[in-house]
């Protein structure tokens, strides 16, 4: 029993720091670096069986790099623990004793076609590889033919990574063999073309392209036809290294599409049809967005229906795309896809959707439209707002009905959709602006204002009796620059209201009337920036036309500091303190300066 005078001793805690410090060293693995140094081929040789994948890593590179400088006797050692070693479930591991093998050159020839009868797969796989290493840099011709009939065999092997390592290994060793001994690998790789497996066919395919032979290319050009994207490109890349080019349209849509070249692909047009639909329904997400894009700029009715199906796509890219595409391809028939599709859960595919529905030219698309440019994402505005325009006339009404929400961001918006569709708005304005309530008539005259057209000028010249549409109708008037109006503005220069007198100079140096320059000289003094603006901008349009006189241009010369001063806009805070009892804030806004160009 220990005395109550010796102090308990504390218990010993190990910490994360303590475990790894006692792992880093009294656990640490083998100095492989030390090793290689030393030359230790034993010490790499147990390296390869340590539990950290890292050692068994490097003691691979490691030995690699002494089969080199190693007598060739030292090789048969190394050979069957290298072999061994390629069971390893680390890829990485497997992979540099791979590269290792392949340093030995033709003394492992031998022990690995043995292993490639192994009844572990890895080990076949890896034997396989690692003959493809050997062959590539062998010159003796005797050793080059003994791996041919064994690797032939291989490409039967019932596991898919052991079929696609030997058809890699008669791609390395095949242009090596003399001509003659090449037709064995070349007939069984040409049956590979036709491998359950993808990953094989396009081994396959690449390896004939090594090989050189010119009795390739018929069955590689039928390759450009797989089902899988990865073997169509893998074909046309061989058929590129054997020297044949496309030549027929044909020839050419199916070469393109299969090295996915998308923009050559639709160079001939309706030929590019039926490969690039095939491409829709490849495994690889990049392939079906490519090909659907493709298929939108061939743009003919055929490409509809499979792009109307990608609308469903597990995947929101390839959705997108297929919205883009019959964006492009301008399909009406694919309408009640489109609406379907405006309820997808993704924001890029709905903004797809709704710029293609705006190619349907169908006034179904338009309250889809409508509650888009109603909607607070920005760039889901601007696609419905670019796809009423293209709907034109046949959404006017309802656009009109927006006009009179209170909401002044959307009814900008709806001003702006309006005057883009041009022409066919003009009439149906002139009877919004004759018929309507404010402030939709007010938004009428705006909107005619900025279509330009003369067939508005009379309507407007008599909305200038309504108090309520005076102004805008002036301005309007104004942009359309008809001096019919010039007699109307005139008697407006002497209305009681100074909003009105405001409105008829701009309108009428809009005009180019001479008339107008004093009035328009005065506004450049006005508190309101966009009224000094809109002044500023007519007398500088004046001053350039040809209908002043040297003096009145000389007036508008002598306000040229004022036009071109830079525009200020800023609050300012005063703290203006008059006695110990009397403190006051005062807060300043100032707005001087126009900011235009004179030239």
């Amino acid at each position: 029993m220990l005395s109550p005078c010796i102090p308990r001793p504390k218990r010993l805690t190990l910490t994360r720091n303590h475990a790894l410090i006692l792992r880093m060293g009294i656990f640490k693995g083998p100095d492989v670096n030390r090793l290689k140094a030393r030359r230790d081929l034993k010490g790499l040789l147990g390296a390869l069986k340590h539990k950290d994948a890292q050692v068994r890593k490097d003691a691979a590179q490691a030995l690699a790099e002494l089969a080199e400088t190693i007598p060739a006797e030292a090789h048969t050692g190394l050979i069957q623990p290298l072999i061994a070693a390629l069971d390893d479930k680390d890829y990485s591991v497997t992979a540099a004793v791979v590269q290792a093998l392949g340093a030995l050159g033709p003394s492992a020839v031998l022990p690995l076609i043995t292993a490639l009868r192994s009844q572990q797969e890895r080990l076949r796989e890896g034997a396989a590889r690692a003959l493809g290493r050997i062959g590539a840099t062998l010159n003796e011709p005797a050793y080059l033919r003994l791996p041919v009939d064994p690797l032939v065999a291989t490409l039967k092997d019932p596991v898919m990574p052991v079929r696609r390592a030997a058809a890699w290994a008669l791609g390395r060793l095949g242009p090596r063999l003399e001509a003659a001994q090449r037709g064995l690998p070349l007939e069984n790789l040409i049956l590979s073309l036709r491998d359950p497996a993808p990953e094989v066919r396009e081994m396959a395919a690449a390896a004939l392209g090594r090989l050189g032979e010119g009795r390739g290319i018929r069955p590689l050009y039928t390759a450009l036809e797989d089902e899988n994207s990865a073997v169509r490109k893998s074909a046309a890349e061989a058929l590129e290294a054997l020297g044949w080019h496309p030549t027929t349209p044909a020839e050419q849509a199916v070469y393109f599409v299969a090295i996915q070249n998308w923009e050559r692909a639709v160079g001939p047009g309706r030929e590019a049809i039926r490969p690039l639909v095939r491409s829709l329904s490849d495994r690889s997400v990049e392939v079906r967005r490519s090909a659907a894009l493709a298929l939108g700029r061939v743009g003919s009715a055929q490409v509809v229906e499979p792009l109307v199906k990608l609308l469903h796509d597990a995947d929101n890219q390839v959705r997108r795309a297929a919205a883009e595409a019959l964006e492009q391809a301008g399909a009406p028939q694919a309408l009640e896809a489109l609406l379907a599709a405006s309820r997808d859960d993704d924001r890029d595919v709905r903004r797809a959707v709704t710029r293609a529905l705006g190619h349907t030219g169908d006034p179904k698309a338009v309250p889809i439209l409508i509650s888009a440019i109603k909607s607070r994402d920005e760039e889901l505005v601007h696609a419905g707002a670019a796809s009423l325009v293209n709907i034109g006339a046949l959404g006017i009404p309802a656009l009109v009905q927006l006009l009179r929400e209170p909401d002044p961001e959307l009814q900008e918006t709806v001003i702006d959709i309006i005057a883009r569709i041009g022409a066919p708005a003009v009439l149906p304005m002139i009877e919004v602006l004759q018929t309507a309530q404010p402030p939709v008539n007010e938004c009428a005259a705006r909107i005619l204002g900025r279509l330009g057209d003369t067939r508005a000028v009379w309507p407007l010249i008599t909305a200038l009796e309504d108090p309520l549409l005076t102004c805008q109708a002036a301005l309007a008037l104004g942009k359309i620059g008809d001096p019919r109006a010039v007699q109307y503005l005139l008697e407006l220069l002497n209305n009681k209201s100074e909003a009105v007198c405001q409105a008829a100079a701009i309108g009428l140096g809009g005009i180019g009337d001479p008339r107008a320059v004093d009035p328009l000289i005065q506004l450049l003094k006005a508190n309101d920036r966009n009224i000094r603006q809109d002044a500023a901008s007519a007398l500088l349009q004046m001053y350039h036309s040809d209908r002043l006189d040297t003096t009145q241009k000389r007036r508008i010369l002598s306000q040229q500091e004022r036009i071109t001063e830079k525009h200020v806009d800023h609050e300012s805070h005063v703290d203006n303190v008059r006695s110990s009892d009397c403190h006051r804030d005062e807060s300043y806004h100032l707005d001087t300066g126009i900011g235009l160009d004179f030239k």
